[in-house]
């Protein structure tokens, strides 16, 4: 019987498709192409080159670190695989507005960008603070500190689904925010901007200090709507007036607030007083509109815009800058910089402030979602937060 082959050290426990040629004393990988291609003489080098291209080449053979730690294949894709899919499912639960969804929907494709070639089970601390000096490392400590939060709800969803043992963002340490720079509007500047301000601004103006809303809810108040329902900001009267301890109410106000419209808090009931309905009579004009706020276009010719419904509605990108340009026109802020001087929404601020100085707590009117407040069961399945009737005499 012929002797066995000896075992050498040179052929012992070689990965698979690997080969040593003893005739010219070097090792050979198959590729999957079916060809061969030497890789030289050092045993070492050749097994760690030809593991290496198995795990990629020959996945099916390529045993790695993560499939012995989780099990699961999927742990070991990059995580830049189940971003699209994640976002997908945070949009069909969160229903973010639009803006908010392409807002995610940018920041989605930043995460499949930066993480590509990692796992959703290898991301730690530092690839979160290197995602963060990659994408926004020049912007503000606000805007960082949204976009960390943006990290923990992706990463939250991945959790849930078993794609990531921990969330990880959410033990990333947030920068500490500035003091504001930008001043509160004071009382005398709101008059000053209102008194140069042509009626449409005028009647914005007028609607976020009675209401405490900005300037999205109010570019969507209409005349009048058949009855209240979610999504939508408008008066409903009264056939006839009804007299109240605190004076004749008309009607009611309904407006849904959008950045926190999935919380009860944001459907808000305003009782229509005499001041309300002054400001509502006022804006109307020879221009036929359904939006209290309204100004027939100078370019007719421009694509209506996606934040609006009908021509004669503004956007609330339109109305700030109506409002910063009449304020800079009349120079009530000019000693302040820029990025000082109030914009629209410090209406809502100073409106907050005049109601706490009348003794009235300003949080359920301003759809605060910690308010204590009376609701009312409405159509449509919508509980509105019904405040109490106020009023601000700010002429």
């Amino acid at each position: 019987m012929a002797a066995r082959p000896r075992t050498t050290r040179k052929t012992h426990s070689l990965p698979e498709h690997l080969y040593y040629d003893a005739r010219y004393g070097t090792y050979r990988i198959k590729l999957i192409n079916g060809k061969y291609k030497s890789l030289g003489a050092d045993r070492d080098t050749a097994v760690a080159i030809t593991r290496e291209y198995n795990l990629v080449a020959r996945p099916q053979i390529g045993i790695t670190v993560e499939s012995l730690l989780y099990g699961d294949p999927m742990l070991s894709q990059p995580f830049a695989v189940h971003v699209p899919k994640l976002l997908e499912r945070i949009i069909r639960e969160e229903q973010p507005s639009d803006d908010f969804m392409k807002t995610m929907q940018n920041d989605a494709q930043r995460a499949i960008a930066f993480f590509a070639e990692i796992p959703g089970s290898q991301i730690n601390l530092k690839h979160i603070t290197d995602y963060i000096n990659q994408w926004h490392g020049d912007a503000s400590p606000n805007v960082q500190n949204r976009k960390i939060s943006w990290l923990q709800k992706l990463f939250s969803y991945a959790v849930d689904e078993g794609l990531m043992p921990d969330n990880l963002a959410a033990k990333k340490k947030k920068r500490r925010l500035e003091p504001k720079k930008r001043q509160r509007l004071k009382l005398e500047w709101y008059r000053q901007i209102h008194a140069a301000a042509p009626l449409w601004l005028q009647t914005a103006m007028d609607l976020s200090l009675q209401t405490t809303h900005a300037r999205l809810e109010i570019s969507r108040i209409k005349y009048k709507i058949a009855k209240p329902g979610s999504r939508s900001c408008g008066c409903m009267w009264f056939n006839e007036p009804k007299m109240t301890p605190a004076g004749l109410v008309y009607g009611t106000l309904y407006i849904h607030r959008q950045k926190v419209k999935q919380k009860e808090a944001s459907h808000v009931a305003i009782p229509i007083g005499q001041a309300l309905k002054n400001i509502i009579d006022r804006s109307r004009d020879r221009l036929i509109s359904d939006y209290v706020v309204h100004r027939l276009p100078t370019k007719c010719s421009n694509p209506l815009s996606k934040k609006v419904k009908h021509i004669s509605q503004l956007t609330p990108d339109y109305i700030s800058r109506g409002f910063s340009k009449v304020r800079d026109e009349v120079g009530c802020c000019n000693h302040l910089t820029l990025e000082q001087r109030p914009t629209f929404h410090e209406i809502r601020a100073l409106a907050a402030h005049l109601f706490s100085e009348m003794g009235i707590d300003p949080q359920s009117r301003m759809a605060h979602t910690d308010a204590k407040s009376t609701k009312i069961y409405t159509q449509d399945h919508v509980d509105w937060v019904h405040v109490p009737f106020a009023e601000i005499k700010a002429g």
